[in-house]
């Protein structure tokens, strides 16, 4: 007997609450029970940048000591220029002397390099470093699959969380005319 009256008063208070739920614009909000909620997985690569150093050899010229010096550039000017003064008269006698003296110069110089002896390299080794950029792979959780029952019946819809034991729902009524 209370049996009974138990279930009449859970269908009577399902019958005033649809009721209810009509006559305020003809939506009802109510818990139902979760049958099962399965993950769904996304796979996300998450950018991870490192840097990648190596040793590298390359050859650099040695510097000498005196290799700089002007003299041999001066002392061949000096003889140039008396060597081209010896030419031409008036306003070509100068230009004898300056092209002399140029010419002394350049031949000075290269006479200076030429006692130094051929350029010597030595190997140097130098750390070179880059960033690389590699990718990590991994499966999170994007949301769930929802099973629940309603009025006997099972519906399914997806969530971004896990719903728990129940999940509310949002029951729309419209009459049939």
């Amino acid at each position: 007997m209370k049996r009974k009256t138990l279930v009449l008063t859970a269908t009577a208070l399902a019958a005033s609450l649809m009721a209810f739920g009509a006559q305020a614009g003809g939506v009802s909000y109510f818990h139902a029970p979760v049958v099962s909620a399965q993950p769904e997985y996304q796979t996300v690569r998450t950018p991870i940048n490192r840097e990648v150093c190596w040793e590298e050899q390359h050859y650099e010229r040695e510097r000498r000591s005196g290799s700089s010096s002007a003299t041999p550039t001066i002392v061949g000017a000096i003889i140039g220029g008396v060597v081209g003064n010896q030419f031409g008269g008036g306003s070509g006698n100068t230009a004898a002397t300056v092209a002399g003296a140029a010419l002394g110069g350049s031949i000075g110089r290269d006479a200076g390099r030429q006692n130094r002896g051929p350029d010597r390299y030595h190997p140097v080794t130098s750390e070179r470093c880059t960033i690389q950029r590699d990718y990590r792979e991994e499966s999170r959780i994007s949301g769930y699959l929802v099973t629940y029952e309603h009025g006997g019946q099972l519906f399914t819809t997806r969530t971004t969380r896990h719903p728990g034991d129940s999940i509310r729902i949002r029951v729309s009524h419209t009459p049939v005319p």
